[in-house]
Parts: structure tokens; C-alpha cells; sequence
């Protein structure tokens, strides 16, 4: 049996087989999932925020009737809302922020 033939395959693997590609990717993959979930508390905080502002209102300013279904339209409503504007551009900058902070607390 001829051993260099064997070291060559290896060699082929070992080359096909890119482990500093797969770390990058995974890197990438890893700095995806921080930058949705830095979205995705913004929009918790934003939900949030708006639920808070909506019950500092002293009363419904178009609809007089208040009743369960209105709740959970409102309740949708602000979840919807939050959810676009962390999304888009910077949001409040509070995503960004987190995502800057963060992101450099991946290992390697």
C-alpha cells in the first residue's frame, strides 16, 4: 500500500475541509442572531413603552367603548408598531447600542 497516496487524500480533506471558513461563518451566523436579539428586545421595550403611554391617556380619544376585543386590537396594534420600528433603520438606537456592546463579547 502506498502511503504517499494516503497523505495526499488527507491533505485534499484537510484543504476541502476549511475550518477558518466554517469559523467565520459561524461568526457571522453568531453576530446575526446578537443583532436579532438586540432587535427583538428593543421591540419588547418599545411594546412596553407604548402600552405604558396608551394608559396615561384619560380615556379612548376615538372609540368611547371599552371592551376586551379593543384591548387586544390596541394590544396588537403597539406590538406591531414596536416590532417595525426596531426593525427599521436604527429604531430608538437602543438595539444598536446593545448590538455594539455585545458583539464584542463573542468568543472567537
Amino acid at each position: 500500500m502506498d502511503i504517499s497516496i494516503i497523505n495526499k487524500n488527507i491533505a485534499n480533506t484537510n484543504s476541502a475541509f476549511d475550518i477558518e471558513g466554517l469559523e467565520k461563518t459561524s461568526k457571522l451566523t453568531e453576530n446575526k442572531e446578537l443583532k436579532e436579539a438586540c432587535q427583538g428586545f428593543e421591540a419588547i421595550f418599545l411594546k412596553s413603552m407604548l402600552k405604558n403611554m396608551r394608559s396615561s391617556l384619560p380615556g379612548e380619544a376615538l372609540f368611547e367603548t371599552d371592551n376586551h376585543g379593543m384591548d387586544i386590537y390596541k394590544s396588537m396594534h403597539d406590538e406591531t408598531l414596536a416590532e417595525g420600528l426596531s426593525k427599521q433603520g436604527t429604531g430608538i438606537g437602543l438595539g444598536e447600542f446593545l448590538y455594539n456592546e455585545l458583539r464584542d463579547k463573542i468568543p472567537n
